[in-house]
């Protein structure tokens, strides 16, 4: 791709910003506890809210305590980000046939205005955001597409402008740009032409693999895949070729293994990892080694061998990079790109490693079975962690904790590692947690909630991680993984099992003795926080009754249960407004142990008519009404339904001869700069501003 000129880009970058940065409203006045999010003294002033596009917040990531790491971490941090964006483009290319082809067509645009209408600019960038953010023109979270403002015709002349003002707009062979417009007009503007990302609930006279519009197969329906075995699961697109299914394998080529499907971006990636590399150490070095086997040949065994390496290190910078979460394919089989760099936070990480070393306890007193209870727990590593970049699958909206591998075998027999992101964590609560207090919360429960959500939250999410998805182990009459067996239901599942398990230890005396809550109390406010969530969940989705996202679909599985299997949990009216209301505690304890054990009895059996079976009863269909309810009161309350973030940009300083000396942190881009640098239509490095004044304060 074509770069504009440093000069150029600072010009374009400031006409970008549609509104100035203001500083978020103090975080909720609550107890921090251990390791916990800010307390209700907190002074820091930094802006953290950017600005809204839709029902989007986006707001700014810091990483503080970077600067306390090694020089030669920080460098190393540095090529894994490089690393880590190489593959940015492919997971763009997984979220639909003409995905990526649209946004470069949108930021050609978006960068060649002159002579331009600025009233379609104004159009455009918003529309362009919700792009960024979803990495594509659906949800990410519903899977729903939405269509532009403007029309078509605007478009055009757009386009039409951009081209003679020298925008590299790229053509196929023998194709004009008119020719280029109309075949993706039904892409861009029609909300019947792909209408879903991913289906898992299919209209009548389709299948899963049919009514998805991801990139994962071309022209195929489950029928076709009767039969068929893949040898690369993962990283693969299947498609028919000649009458025959073929496997077209993600990997960069060396040797006699010829390169495959995003060669290009994938040996742009070796390349930085080859960099990460010497600046590693030896034992890191040859781990980052099988991961560059991995992407040079795709073999799956290379990737197993990686996860077993890497599993069992803990260094201060880390990254996951590959193609690991499935959530994205309908069947649950191919692994979406995604890019994390992060560095542990020392001062946040106390908690994480108190309950790893843990593990074995809390797997005992599981509610499920002893066949499925492990009796050697190999305790997991676990962190808190600074995000640098989340890219692909992560970002621009990352997740808040992590465990990996996803394969169970690894698991039981290698352990696993368990992160929580603190910085996002951070930032997402000082966007929206007070004002979804003050509005979905029940007036008697808001108390609580305040006073111990910032403990609730990161333990929440730590005990979901190390514990949940780390536990259990599956009957020892079942061949393969268990996700193989429970396929399109096994994500919403197995998110609902590492809830659950959160859920159910909450109250374990074990918890309150290392710090890791200041009193029972705390667990009751887990429990009505966690009711509450499946209600204001519904802000996000603004269109039909049926759940498609599994994490979505996991936390629904378990309030509705707990509402009409249980009878703990329960709907109520206040001056108009509907609340969730935990009626018995003692109830909700119960209920969730019995739906625990059914869950892990499952996974551990492979029992797909039972899988089936569980979520369609109870995590699937919502009240439109209800929705609709809480869609007005989200948007009256100024709620947003998601918060995107703009990562820290990372500033490498270079000597004479080019070479990478050393890094740091910076936060000067706002979305549109970020991601434009990312696509490489803005210059991705930039000479550094001056640092600040020395402080002379102590």
């Amino acid at each position: 791709m074509r770069r504009l000129g440093t000069a150029a880009a600072r010009i374009l970058a400031l006409s970008l910003t549609l509104s100035p940065a203001f500083i978020l409203w103090p975080a909720a006045c609550r107890d921090a506890g251990k390791g916990a999010m800010p307390e209700s003294g907190d002074t820091d002033t930094r802006p953290y809210l950017l600005e809204t596009v839709g029902e989007f917040a986006v707001a700014r990531l810091y990483a503080d305590g970077f600067e306390d790491l090694d020089r030669r971490e920080r460098v190393l941090a540095f090529y894994l980000y490089r690393a880590a964006l190489a593959g940015r483009d492919i997971f763009y290319d997984q979220m639909g046939r003409d995905v990526l082809e649209i946004r470069d067509l949108l930021e050609e645009i978006l960068t060649h205005p002159q002579g331009g209408d600025p009233r379609f600019r104004d159009r455009l960038l918003p529309y362009l955001k919700l792009f960024w953010i979803n990495n594509g023109n659906h949800n990410d979270r519903t899977r729903r597409k939405f269509v532009p403002e403007f029309s078509f015709d605007e478009l055009r002349a757009a386009a039409e402008s951009a081209a003679r003002a020298g925008a590299h707009i790229r053509l196929a062979v023998g194709e004009t740009l008119a020719r280029k417009l109309a075949r993706l007009r039904p892409a861009l503007f029609d909300p019947d032409v792909d209408p879903l990302s991913t289906c898992k609930t299919p209209p009548p006279g389709q299948d899963i693999l049919t009514c998805s519009s991801v990139n994962f197969h071309e022209g195929l329906g489950l029928g076709d895949l009767r039969g068929f075995s893949e040898k690369y699961p993962l990283n693969s697109r299947l498609v028919k070729k000649d009458g025959r299914i073929v496997e077209e394998v993600y990997r960069a080529g060396r040797g006699a293994v010829p390169p495959g499907r995003y060669a290009g971006e994938l040996l742009t990636l070796v390349g930085f990892l080859e960099k990460a590399r010497a600046h590693a150490g030896e034992d890191r070095s040859a781990v980052l080694g099988l991961l560059i086997d991995y992407f040079a040949t795709g073999l799956p065994e290379a990737f197993r061998a990686y996860n077993i390496a890497w599993v069992g290190q803990d260094p201060p910078v880390d990254a996951v990079i590959g193609f690991i979460e499935t959530y994205k394919d309908p069947r649950g089989q191919k692994g979406a790109y995604e890019g994390i760099v992060h560095f542990v936070d020392p001062r946040m990480t106390r908690l994480q490693k108190d309950l790893a070393r843990l593990a074995q306890h809390f797997e005992d007193s599981a509610p499920w079975d002893d066949r499925f209870k492990r009796k050697r727990f190999q305790i997991p590593i676990a962190n808190a962690v600074n995000v640098l970049v989340a890219t692909g699958d992560s970002g621009p909206m990352p997740p808040i904790g992590i465990n990996l591998p996803n394969e169970q075998e690894i698991r039981e027999r290698h352990g696993s590692k368990s992160v929580s992101l603190v910085n996002v964590m951070d930032s997402h609560n000082r966007a929206v947690h007070a004002r979804v207090v003050d509005e979905f919360f029940l007036p008697e429960d808001r108390p609580l909630a305040r006073k111990h959500g910032a403990a609730v939250d990161l333990l929440q999410t730590t005990m979901h991680e190390v514990l949940g998805h780390a536990s259990g182990r599956v009957a020892e009459s079942l061949r393969g993984d268990p996700r193989d067996h429970l396929r399109e239901y096994y994500s919403a599942l197995e998110e609902a099992r590492a809830e659950l398990i959160a859920l159910y230890h909450f109250f374990d005396p074990k918890l309150i003795e290392i710090g890791a809550l200041p009193s029972a109390e705390a667990a009751e406010a887990a429990c009505r926080d966690y009711a509450t969530n499946d209600l204001y969940m519904l802000r996000r989705v603004r269109q039909g009754d049926v759940l498609e996202d599994d994490h979505m679909r996991a936390t629904h599985l378990i309030v509705t249960y707990l509402r009409q299997a249980a009878g703990a949990v329960e709907f109520v009216k206040r001056e108009g407004k509907t609340y969730a209301r935990v009626k018995d505690i003692a109830a909700m304890r119960r209920g969730v142990a019995d739906l625990l054990k059914t869950l892990q009895r499952i996974k551990g059996e492979g029992d797909y008519a039972a899988a089936r079976e569980l979520t369609e009863r109870y995590a699937v269909r919502i009240d439109p009404a209800l929705r609709d309810e809480i869609v007005a009161r989200a948007a009256g309350a100024g709620i947003p339904s998601y918060v995107a973030f703009v990562m820290p940009d990372v500033v490498p300083l270079r000597d004479a001869d080019g070479e990478v000396q050393d890094v740091r942190l910076a936060h000067d881009s706002d979305l549109a700069t970020q991601m434009l640098r990312y696509s490489g239509k803005f210059p991705l490095e930039e000479p550094p501003p001056p640092p600040p004044p020395a402080s002379t304060s102590r």
